[in-house]
């Protein structure tokens, strides 16, 4: 279920709500429903298992110990785990449920986003090779073959790209002055576009995007989101970029993840995490998690929702 795209990153695509597809590289091992069943997971190994999830909403989760934890969303029980990654990092999910797995290469992938006109894959390169070496933005249509490329010397390590529901792009990345000393870029692309220009979104305070990282970027139906420290600021972008709102997100620090049943209309919950745990919360309401997951996490970073289909 691993491949290579291009020769950019290497990209798992795992078909939604379903074991790994015909090829997987990981043994599917049954999964010991009942508390006093044998479980297999109780011996380390390094195979895949699935437990059978058709018709159920998934929760996939990227760890640390570059396990990909799966998850049924609502029931917030362990249905799978995904191996044979060096390193898991973004996720994202298309409109067919189907979701998709960065995974570290030299190219540093750090995260993704589907275009639910297209399908075109893009993916956010956070550098090439070294620490300080120039990162990119690749294209790939259709899901598929060899990417295009577009880079800025200001948003020289990208960490962060959306889609909206009209197939226009946003990326973000920043520009490393030191270790310490940084400052946050804005790029955009237009649905049907090969313009990549530096946008300017304006800051949620006076202090601007200088000393601020992202966390990551995404669209909930209704606005962009910026992921900042524990809140999400959602964004208009028409003629010119306007700051319409934040929601507290209490103790957010990954990427957020949006749960949409219906994508015309603005998402009903958010999905984060920090340390060792992975959060919950009603959207846009935010505030305190009303959910906490812990069973089977080391350090989560990417989140992608696969739909029921």
């Amino acid at each position: 279920w691993a491949y290579a795209l291009g020769y950019c990153v290497i990209v798992a695509l795992l078909v939604a709500c379903a074991s790994p597809p015909n090829g997987s590289r990981g043994t599917v091992v049954p999964y010991a429903a009942s508390p006093n069943a044998a479980a297999p997971r109780q011996t380390l190994r390094p195979a895949s298992w699935m437990k059978p999830a058709v018709g159920q909403d998934l929760l996939y989760v990227s760890n640390g110990n570059g396990i990909v934890n799966v998850y049924r969303y609502w029931q917030h029980d362990l249905v799978g785990e995904l191996t044979d990654f060096t390193q898991p990092e973004g996720e994202c999910a298309d409109a067919k449920g189907d979701v998709y797995v960065i995974d570290t290469t030299p190219y540093k992938p750090y995260a993704c986003a589907i275009d639910p006109k297209t399908g075109d894959l893009a993916v956010a390169n956070y550098g090439k090779g070294g620490y300080y070496t120039q990162g990119s933005l690749a294209i790939y249509a259709h899901a598929k073959g060899n990417p295009t490329y577009y880079s800025s010397k200001d948003l020289y390590h990208m960490n962060g790209v959306a889609y909206d529901n009209y197939g226009d792009l946003l990326a973000t990345g920043f520009y490393l002055y030191s270790d310490e000393y940084l400052e946050t870029y804005f790029a955009y692309v237009p649905a049907k576009s090969k313009d990549f220009q530096e946008i300017s979104l304006p800051p949620p305070d006076s202090s601007g995007w200088y000393g601020t990282e992202v966390s990551g970027l995404g669209w909930d139906g209704e606005y962009w989101t910026v992921d900042l420290y524990d809140a999400v600021y959602q964004y208009s972008i028409n003629i010119k970029p306007e700051l319409v709102g934040s929601v507290k997100l209490d103790a957010a620090e990954i990427p957020v993840a949006f749960y949409n049943p219906n994508p015309k209309k603005q998402a009903t919950q958010a999905v984060s995490g920090s340390g060792n745990d992975v959060y919950y919360w009603k959207y846009p309401a935010g505030g305190e998690p009303y959910v906490t997951l812990t069973h089977g996490l080391d350090k989560p970073f990417g989140i992608a929702i696969s739909g029921r289909k």
